[in-house]
């Protein structure tokens, strides 16, 4: 819900950005993308709304869960909107993901 939000927050202004994002889930190699530390990836989303290819369009930070062979979206922005993020922000969107995805694991094993 909380990656959700943000998704939907910047489809109004960039309206393929979903299909981007998924396009980019589907063939993503993690060995190509930038290991932040403790599982968790910054991945690069090029935009067709944007037109500047991926050094331009969207970031995405994304969590390896292997306990459960699961990548989780954390967050996501646009490259002109925020250069980067901090680590306080990270740890933010991490927790609120990890409530909401541990919440949900523990009802479906119910």
């Amino acid at each position: 819900m909380h990656f959700k939000k943000q998704l939907m927050h910047l489809k109004k202004k960039y309206p393929h950005i979903k299909e981007g994002f998924l396009r980019v889930i589907d063939f993503i190699d993690l060995h190509n993308e930038i290991y932040i530390g403790r599982s968790i990836y910054k991945i690069r989303i090029s935009s067709t709304d944007m037109k500047r290819g991926k050094s331009g369009g969207f970031r995405a930070y994304m969590y390896l869960y292997l306990k459960k062979d699961l990548l989780v979206p954390l967050c996501i922005y646009t490259k002109s909107q925020t250069e980067s993020i901090t680590e306080n922000e990270l740890k933010y969107h991490f927790d609120e993901v990890s409530r909401q995805l541990f919440a949900d694991l523990k009802d479906n094993s119910e």
